[in-house]
């Protein structure tokens, strides 16, 4: 008779995730793992994978939340393109200066992007679902007469959802929140007319 399981397998997935995002997938090992989801790699390995597919699921579930917080911005019916994409930049960033870290799918993606082809496209197919909700938001304000007619929404929506890591890194070697929000502000003169 197969044994049930006797752990929260949503509960150890977060713990899981705080880990990867705290230390990094190379310095985390099976029995960090182990130690600080309270079982043994017997019970890890057959429920998440090895520590590569653990990380996947981790980065699925963290992926999932924070695409679902941008299309949150992203309303129907939105009446203001102008402030949907500020919100959107400051959302990213705030969340990141809150926190005091960067986001957890960019720091992998520093870590493992470049070697590691399946990490690669699970992380660029996030990123293509984000920077459509930048056009998105782009396309709203040329409909509405607020962003220029012949910007190139797809180039510029990719740019946007680029800058937010590059502001927090700002952020974290200057401490200075406003000249961050003087930046959104740059980024959103160059579009709007």
């Amino acid at each position: 008779m197969a044994r049930t399981k006797e752990f929260d397998y949503e509960q150890k997935l977060d713990i899981a995730l705080e880990l990867f995002w705290t230390q990094g997938y190379h310095v985390t090992s099976i029995t960090d793992l182990e130690t600080h989801l309270g079982i043994n790699r017997s019970s890890i390995y057959p429920t998440y994978g090895d520590k590569k597919a653990l990380l996947i699921k981790c980065l699925n579930k963290y992926m999932k939340s924070k695409v679902s917080e941008y299309e949150g911005i992203l309303k129907p019916g939105q009446t203001d393109a102008v402030e949907t994409l500020r919100a959107l930049l400051k959302l990213a960033v705030d969340q990141s200066i809150k926190e005091d870290r960067i986001c957890l799918a960019v720091k992998i993606a520093f870590e493992l992007a470049l070697t590691d082809k399946e990490v690669r496209h699970l992380l660029a197919a996030n990123e293509k679902k984000i920077e459509h909700i930048y056009f998105e938001a782009l396309k709203l304000g040329q409909r509405q007469g607020s962003i220029k007619a012949g910007l190139d929404t797809k180039l510029a929506a990719d740019f946007f959802a680029s800058s937010s890591s590059a502001m927090f890194k700002n952020y974290a070697l200057n401490k200075n929140r406003k000249y961050i929000y003087d930046m959104i502000e740059a980024l959103i003169a160059m579009v709007k007319i």
